[in-house]
Order: C-alpha cells, then sequence, then structure tokens
C-alpha cells in the first residue's frame, strides 16, 4: 500500500538565514532514516515558514522488508561430540534462541566451520519506526545558534511549540521536552486559527493556505516577485536576490506595499540610502529609467494587505527618521578630512595581538608598496579604514569602505585613491563583484593577506566550529582575486611579504607552511567550481602551487588531455619511476651520458634532451597543453626504456646512472604535474 508521512515542527520564529539550512538537515535526515531501514519512497517534499519546518514523503509501504539474520553460535567441534550430538554447548544456543534442532545448520566464515541458524526477521512498521526516531531527528538539526527554555536545559534555536505527525490521517505519535505529536497545527499568528485540526496528509496545505500559511516558499518567492513587478509605474526594482530569499523566510502569507521618502534625501548617496532600506528595514529600492535612485520603495510585509494605509504610512515614518540619521551623519562627518582621522585610529582595536587599526593600516602600506610602489595606493592604504572612526559606520556598519571612498571622492581626491578605498572589502562573498580598479585590487589582497597571516602567526586558526574574524572568507577573497584578476603573484612571496610586519613566537615556516596550505585549499575550491576533477587537482597541486593562475592553466590543460591512451599509459611509467626514485633517492648521482651502455636509454637521453627544452618554452609561453602533449609523445620510448632495461643493474655506476635518467625525466613532468595521480577510464589511477 502507497501511504504519505506529513511532519511539522513548530517553533517561535526562526532566523531567515537559518531556515533553508536546517529544512536541508531535516531532509536528509528522513532520506537516511528511509535508506538506514531500507524503506522506498517515491517522493519527498520540504516545507517552510518562519515558524515552521515540514517535510512530506509520499509512497511509503506499510511496513519495512521483511529480512533473514543469520545466528553464529559455537564452532563445530565444540557444538558436536565425536558421534554428531549436540553438546551441552550447541543446545544451549538452541535454547537460548528458541530453535529446533532441524533449524539447525553449520556455516562457514574466514575462522572456521560454526554452528549456525537462519531466522525471518519480520519488518517493522514504518510509524512505529518514525515515532521512534522523530525525537532524534529533531534533536540532531544543528544551528549556528542555540537557546534553551526548560529546566532539561535542551537546546534548539527557538522554542519547541507544536509538532503535526500525521500517516495518512493517523497520528505518529511521539514527545519531546513536553511536546507532545499531534494533528494540530497553527495559522497565521494574527490572521489564521491558533488550533488547526489536520484530518488527513491531503488536506494539509490547502487548511494551511485557508488559514493565511503558504507553506511552499516556491510559492511564496511567486507572489512576491508578482507584488515587486507590480512597483511604481515607470520605476524598476533594483535587483537584490539575497534579500529576496530573506524575505521569503521572513512571511508566512506575503504582500507587497509601495511606499515613498522625501526626495531631498536623495542628495545624501545612494550607496547609503539603499543600505539603510535594505540592511535595516529589508526594502527593496527602485530606480528610474536611466538607473537613478528613485524616492519610493517597496516592503514585504506577512498580511493580505493593506486597504487604509496604516502599515504603509508606518514604514514611511520609521524610514524618515533612518534617513534623517544618515543625512546628519553625511554631513557632520564630512567636517573631519579622512587625513585628520588617521591617528585616531591608534585607539580602535583590530584585535587583542594584533593591534590597532593604525598597526594594521602600517602594515597594509608595507604590502602595497612591495605589490606597487607608488603614491597613489600608498594614499588609499592610510586612509582605507579611516571610515572607522565616523558615524556613519559606526551606525551602519555594512558601509565600511564604501563611506570611506565616498568621503575621499567629496574631499576631491583622485579617482584611484578614492576608488581603492571603496572597493577594497570586495569580493564579500563568491557570488559578489570584484574591485574595478588596480588599486583597489591590491589594496583589497593587501588587506585580507595581513589578517589571515597575522592570525595564523598568533595562533587563531579556524577549526570546524569556529572561524576567528572569517578567515575563511578573507582567504577565498583574496584567491578569488587573484584568480577573477589573473594576476601572476605567486602565493609563497605573497606569504613572506606579510610575515615581514610580524614579530610572533610562532616559527615562520611553521605560519608560512599553514598559511600555505590553507590557501591551497581555498585554490581547490574555487577550481573545482570552474569544473576541474580533483584527480587533475591532486596531480597539480603535487607538482607545487606558485601562482592560482598558472595552477588554472596547469590544470585546465591536464583535464582536456585526460583520457588520450599516451598521457595514460605515460601515467603508469611515471608512478613505477616515482616509486623507484623515492626507494633510492641516496644513491642518484649527476647525469653521465659517457655511462649508458643500451640502444634503449639512450634513446630515452635523447627525446629527455628534446622534450625539456620543448616543455621550459611551453611553460614560459603560458601552453601547459603544448607542454603535455609533448610528454605525452614521448610515451612509446618511456615503454621501450622499461620493457628493455634493466635498471637495476648489477655494475653500480650504470645502474645509479639510470637513477639519474629517470629523475631528469621526473623533474621536467613535475614541473607541470604529478601525473600517476589522474584516474584512469577504468577507475584506477597510475599506480
Amino acid at each position: 500500500m502507497s501511504n504519505k508521512f506529513l511532519f511539522e515542527l513548530g517553533t517561535e520564529e526562526i532566523p531567515a538565514d537559518m531556515i533553508k539550512p536546517a529544512l536541508g538537515q531535516l531532509k536528509e535526515g528522513f532520506e537516511s532514516l528511509m535508506t538506514e531501514h531500507q524503506v522506498e519512497w517515491s517522493e519527498l517534499e520540504t516545507f517552510s515558514t518562519p515558524r515552521r519546518l515540514a517535510v512530506l514523503v509520499a509512497g511509503l509501504p506499510d511496513r519495512c522488508p521483511d529480512r533473514e539474520e543469520v545466528l553464529t553460535g559455537p564452532p563445530k567441534s565444540i557444538a558436536f561430540d565425536d558421534e554428531g550430538h549436540l553438546t551441552p554447548a550447541g543446545r544451549g544456543f538452541a535454547r537460548k534462541f528458541g530453535l529446533e534442532l532441524e533449524q539447525l545448520e553449520t556455516v562457514h566464515n574466514e575462522r572456521g566451520e560454526y554452528l549456525a541458524a537462519r531466522r525471518k526477521i519480520v519488518g517493522d512498521a514504518v510509524p512505529e519506526i518514525l515515532g521512534r526516531a522523530l525525537p532524534g531527528l529533531i534533536a540532531s538539526i544543528s544551528w549556528p545558534k542555540n537557546m534553551y527554555w526548560r529546566e532539561s536545559r535542551f537546546r534548539f534555536i527557538r522554542p519547541l511549540r507544536w509538532f503535526l505527525s500525521l500517516w495518512n490521517s493517523d497520528v505518529v505519535e511521539f514527545e519531546l521536552e513536553g511536546v507532545a505529536a499531534g494533528r494540530v497545527t497553527r495559522g497565521h499568528r494574527f490572521l489564521g486559527g491558533s488550533e488547526i485540526a489536520v484530518d488527513h496528509v491531503d488536506a494539509y496545505r490547502e487548511l494551511m493556505r485557508k488559514n493565511f500559511v503558504i507553506v511552499d516558499s516556491a510559492e511564496r518567492l511567486d507572489r512576491i516577485e508578482r507584488g515587486l513587478s507590480e512597483g511604481v509605474a515607470g520605476y524598476s526594482v533594483n535587483p537584490d536576490a539575497k534579500l529576496l530569499e530573506i524575505v521569503v523566510q521572513l512571511n508566512e502569507f506575503p504582500s507587497a506595499l509601495t511606499g515613498e521618502f522625501d526626495p531631498a534625501f536623495l542628495d545624501i548617496p545612494e550607496e547609503v540610502l539603499i543600505t539603510v532600506m535594505r540592511f535595516h528595514q529589508k526594502y527593496f529600492s527602485l530606480a528610474d529609467e536611466k538607473g537613478r535612485l528613485a524616492p519610493y520603495f517597496l516592503t514585504i510585509v506577512n498580511t493580505d494587505g493593506d486597504p487604509e494605509g496604516t502599515i504603509r504610512k508606518g514604514h514611511e515614518k520609521v524610514l524618515q527618521a533612518r534617513l534623517e540619521d544618515a543625512a546628519f551623519f553625511w554631513e557632520t562627518d564630512r567636517k573631519s578630512r579622512l587625513e585628520e582621522r588617521v591617528s585616531a585610529l591608534d585607539h580602535v582595536l583590530f584585535q587583542e595581538k594584533l593591534g590597532s587599526y593604525g598597526q594594521k593600516t602600517e602594515r597594509i602600506g608595507k604590502i602595497c608598496a612591495a605589490l606597487k610602489p607608488g603614491q597613489e595606493l600608498a594614499q588609499a592604504a592610510r586612509l582605507c579604514k579611516t571610515d572607522l572612526t565616523t558615524d556613519m559606520v559606526r551606525e551602519f556598519p555594512e558601509l565600511q569602505g564604501v563611506m570611506g571612498g565616498l568621503y575621499a571622492r567629496s574631499e576631491g581626491l583622485e579617482e584611484s585613491v578614492w576608488k581603492a578605498i571603496y572597493e577594497h572589502y570586495l569580493p564579500v562573498s563568491m557570488e559578489d563583484q570584484l574591485p574595478s580598479s588596480e588599486n583597489g585590487v591590491l589594496l583589497s589582497i593587501a588587506d585580507r593577506l595581513d589578517t589571515v597571516v597575522g592570525c595564523f602567526g598568533i595562533g587563531l586558526i579556524p577549526t570546524g566550529s569556529s572561524d576567528p574574524l572569517a578567515l575563511r572568507r578573507q582567504a577565498q577573497g583574496l584567491v578569488a582575486l587573484l584568480f577573477g584578476k589573473d594576476l601572476e603573484l605567486d602565493l609563497n612571496w605573497l606569504v613572506s611579504v606579510a610575515q615581514e610586519n610580524f614579530v610572533t613566537e610562532k616559527p615562520a615556516e611553521e605560519t608560512r607552511a599553514q598559511v600555505l596550505d590553507f590557501l591551497r585549499q581555498r585554490v581547490q575550491f574555487i577550481l573545482q567550481k570552474e569544473g576541474i576533477p580533483s584527480d587533475v587537482l591532486r596531480a597539480v597541486f603535487a607538482a607545487g602551487l606558485s601562482t592560482v593562475p598558472d595552477a588554472y592553466r596547469r590544470a585546465l590543460a591536464l583535464s582536456r588531455l585526460k583520457g588520450d591512451p599516451n598521457l595514460e599509459a605515460l601515467a603508469v611509467a611515471f608512478k613505477r619511476t616515482r616509486n623507484i626514485l623515492e626507494k633510492h633517492a641516496r644513491e642518484i648521482p649527476s647525469l653521465r651520458p659517457e655511462l649508458f651502455v643500451d640502444k634503449e636509454e639512450k634513446l630515452l637521453y635523447e627525446a629527455f634532451l628534446d622534450l625539456k627544452p620543448k616543455v621550459e618554452r611551453s611553460l614560459e609561453e603560458r601552453k601547459p597543453l603544448a607542454a603535455l602533449t609533448a610528454m605525452a609523445a614521448v610515451r612509446e620510448t618511456v615503454d621501450l626504456f622499461f620493457d628493455r632495461v634493466l635498471v637495476m643493474a648489477e655494475d653500480v655506476e650504470v645502474r645509479h646512472n639510470r637513477f639519474a635518467l629517470l629523475r631528469s625525466l621526473a623533474d621536467v613532468f613535475m614541473s607541470i604535474a604529478d601525473i600517476s595521480e589522474i584516474v584512469q577510464q577504468g577507475g584506477q589511477n597510475g599506480s
């Protein structure tokens, strides 16, 4: 029989950005539970609102499938006597499990022959499995933050209020923290019923809709987008995918309302106005046909409308106060020039062991000088953090950097200066744009490099549960800049430059190695997003990581040539070569061509002499595909060498010289990648 199960977890309002990850965990939990008990299903849907997480599973059987269990008893030598009769040990085994003599048999396993019996285990009823598992499944949901509200100190993101748990039309009973599962849910906090009985799973969605709750987030998104598209005639909504995602999870029955503000506020930079509307009020801003900010906004409210305009007037009043504050800060902050604020950074703490923002600014300036000597970048580095002392940034911290750039522009500083300050926090996320100016890119690199290297130097290193100063995001942005702007800046050199600004008890070599490994992980993440397979990345990184564009070029070339029969065969030979060299690393002298004996080793030496300059020239021209193609072409020569030449010759000098030949060839290969890491068509690597 095909059944449906509906589970809804009801809470107080969950923060919008935590709903989607939690719902994903709940879905995975149900899938794992069904898989564990070999229960098949046809469809699994998830629903969410600020006050609920729900899962609907369809196509479920009544029971888990039956299974056979093999019970193993004592060894045959102990279970039977010499005449083949059961011993007390054998009878004890049968009695323990209620078995008759005819049910017993012997089985062979890795330890020998044993007395055994088979019995059929009838599958549990699926509702019983669900009832037993749900408390643990709920408790296993991981949240960035938790709270407790009962003496048991059970921790969850918000207090649990109800559980809707229905198998078709029957309640699947369980209890967690004093809350018993039932068939009752709750509608919209103000528009719907406080207690709604659900008679059958199939009635759930429509019943919720009648109580002003749209449980399907995709449907709420569509409703919001339609509301935004109606907007204000002649104006368009400024796209904001992240805000759209937030308001979908903030509302159970969303409606779009239009409001306006005094056009006089348009004298304030639009970045400030948009930030006030977006971050503090969750409003969408609008623009005219020329892209200029308009004195209107759209807000998404959790109601079915505002016929009397009361809600709209309330929002306009709140925004008015916010914009008045912003206007005041804009005028007041500009009374002090950024240069006058530099000394104040000495009193703004960056990190206890890394000093003030004044000290950080000095370090950033030194890194910038190494990246690109010049007065304009130096001035941008000196002023880039001064907006931290402004009232505007204290009130709206999301505007760090942006306000510094705007204030610098209002002071008449060069575009190369103010734009670098304006952009130096970019990118904020993987989806964010990169700085458009060269100085903005370099200043952003210097800032991130100082933070990452400084924190690693004092032992502030990200762990699974902790990420001080968002170091993963800082490093990811650094790598994104190097990759997106195609900058051939050596990572080891960059880290060394930043380290010169610090004196720590921790050995510099240890810090450098940790930072480089941390950056390598970020490079791997970005290149995997570009479609580079993991085995190719292992091969490339094994040969070394200097610059991000170089690693990408080598990885891209290797990916394109992956599957080539010559390269795959060469990978097997290279694996053999590497094993030989690792075993005899201390016995390898300089290469001496006069010691060659066999024709095949002479041919391999000639191939090496021809290959080495080709590979070097190709790499200098940034054409690793040409280098790999040249390497693949020596496959037959390498095969002949291993087929007909005894590497482990009795003559010590000949043997060692063959080691030297293989090492020379391996060094050429390793200038691109360790091709033995490549997984071949049959699923095996070069080993």
